[in-house]
């Protein structure tokens, strides 16, 4: 029913008693009343505005040292462009992001603040596009019937602090990864997806093409993405009329992303060839309700945030205001579904080439399914009245950014603990040692940053050196090399008088057991003492010293 307005004997609107949101009386209501009501919307700024600087800090705040990903990303990056688009053929990756930051390291540096902050700001430069994808979709939300007025800016505000308090947003914008890139690109493809829908005019399209070419050139695993809104734009244009030109004509200009790609195409190709994941393991059917979890962080606030966030996002595909309350609808509400489909098939479809093909599923690649997710959520939000939205609006501030705050300011690897006891005890010509190869780069770096540590290193099955992880034909490789040939090779590069420092930890797949054969082999010849234990960090190692000759 529409709302009936008041009006004067001379035709003039009444301004009704109560204030935009519903919140109380505005000039009937008692001077006591009415500060007490001002003073709420003062504070409920204020927290808004701090949890946003909270989180936006905690992408900055990380004292942990580069793991094995950033190490490899810094190497490949700092190289001349030659080098570098010719490292990624064997890193199995493509080269926007890694562009990027060879133009940031060029201006500062790639010490771990310096490198890491090219990604904070990537993510610090998604939030004002969330709030923008927000109000977005709170439009199409009163327009369908699911919303009022109010509901874009509620929508907006709730897909800002879900972004700016996101735990996987905090983690992946204080690494020197592509993956804040991914979702920033994400959103920025959505918002021009729909302006091409809107109205497909040559500018809009071309926006929209210089979008998809940028998803597909940061990661691999947009096509995903990218492949589901094509199939969607496909049926649409097929099954209804009116969307036909708007639908074909966006769907021409995403496939109009493969001429700016195939100057990459040898280099894709070559890479599913020879790289892909060899060190990754088969997943369950539950990985894809696992994923929210793991976006919302490991701890007990994870767990509370995660069922939170899926109950506000069943809320977002369901939901419709109406003056008795809110309704569920079962079959689902535009846009809930979208966005609910751009969530889950990206994701479904993952899992399906992990099973059948192989390819790794991990929780680091799925931030192409986050943006989807987080606006279903802040749609969810928009659509609950007002002390509801508060109250889940503060638990998810609370425990997002307690969650962000444990996963930066953990330390991800033992590379430092590892370099600095090789520091204090590594004569000049001592060898280091590194089974399996995927240790190197990060000891490596920490080593080389050093600068004062004279000492031979040398690499399991791979005779590029220890600075890179060389992913070419990986599992065949490591199967055919033997834990002890490489043992004697070490043993004879220290000969009698230089000491060995074996960087170890087992598990690995494709290595089965020979990094414990290396160090029982090295221990037959000289004495074995543990030097650093290995701890449970993401990138966890163990630091063994063997003697000079007996």
């Amino acid at each position: 029913m529409a709302a009936v307005v008041p009006v004067d004997p001379a035709g003039t609107q009444i301004r009704p008693p109560f204030d935009p949101d519903g919140v109380g009386m505005r000039s009937e209501l008692p001077a006591g009343a009415s500060r007490r009501g001002a003073w709420t919307r003062r504070l409920l700024i204020a927290g808004t505005v701090a949890a946003i600087v909270t989180g936006a800090c905690l992408r900055f705040a990380t004292p942990s040292h580069l793991w094995l990903d950033e190490s490899l990303t810094v190497d490949i990056a700092r190289r001349p462009v030659g080098g570098l688009l010719d490292a990624l053929r064997h890193d199995g990756s493509p080269p926007l992001y890694y562009l990027l930051l060879h133009g940031w390291i060029r201006l500062f540096g790639t010490g771990d603040v310096a490198v890491r902050a090219l990604s904070g700001l990537l993510s610090l430069a998604t939030l004002p596009v969330a709030w923008i994808a927000g109000r977005r979709v709170g439009r199409v939300a009163a327009t369908s019937g699911s919303g009022d007025a109010s509901t874009p800016g509620r929508v907006g505000t709730a897909a800002l602090l879900l972004f700016a308090c996101s735990p996987y947003a905090i983690r992946y914008g204080s690494e020197t990864r592509m993956y804040s890139l991914v979702v920033l690109l994400v959103l920025l493809f959505g918002l021009a997806l729909v302006r091409a829908l809107e109205q497909p005019s040559r500018g809009r399209l071309v926006v929209l093409t210089v979008a998809t070419s940028a998803l597909v050139y940061t990661h691999y695993w947009t096509f995903l993405l990218v492949g589901t809104v094509a199939v969607f734009l496909a049926v649409q244009a097929r099954r209804r009329s009116r969307y036909r030109r708007s639908a074909g004509s966006a769907l021409a200009a995403m496939a109009a992303s493969a001429f700016a790609f195939a100057p990459w195409m040898p280099s894709f190709l070559f890479q599913m060839l020879h790289t892909g994941t060899p060190w990754a393991a088969r997943v369950q059917a539950q990985v894809l309700l696992d994923t929210v979890f793991d976006w919302a962080g490991p701890t007990s606030t994870g767990a509370l945030l995660g069922v939170v966030l899926l109950a506000v996002a069943l809320i977002g595909l369901t939901g419709r205001p109406q003056d008795d309350g809110l309704h569920l609808v079962p079959r689902g509400r535009v846009p809930g579904r979208y966005l609910a489909a751009l969530w889950l098939v990206p994701l479904v479809l993952a899992y399906l080439i992990n099973t059948f093909g192989g390819s790794a599923f991990t929780e680091r690649y799925t931030g192409i399914s986050l943006p989807a997710f987080l606006l279903l959520a802040a749609l969810g939000i928009g659509l609950l009245p007002g002390r509801a939205r508060v109250a889940v609006g503060l638990v998810i501030c609370v425990t997002g950014l307690s969650g962000g705050w444990n996963m930066a300011r953990q330390e991800r690897t033992q590379a430092a603990e590892i370099a600095n006891r090789i520091s204090a005890l590594a004569r000049p010509g001592d060898v280091v040692a590194y089974c399996p190869d995927q240790l190197g780069p990060a000891v490596y770096r920490a080593i080389e940053r050093r600068g004062d540590l004279d000492v031979q290193q040398v690499v399991y099955a791979d005779p590029s050196g220890p600075a890179l992880v060389d992913w070419f034909d990986y599992a065949v490789r490591m199967r055919r090399a033997s834990g002890a040939d490489f043992a004697a090779r070490v043993n004879t590069m220290a000969g009698p008088g230089h000491a060995v420092f074996l960087v170890r930890a087992d598990g690995y797949k494709t290595l089965e057991g020979a990094c414990a054969v290396v160090s029982d082999q090295l221990a037959v010849l000289r004495d074995r003492t543990v030097q650093v234990d290995r701890r449970r960090v993401f990138e966890g190692a163990s630091l063994e010293r063997f003697s000079t000759l007996r």
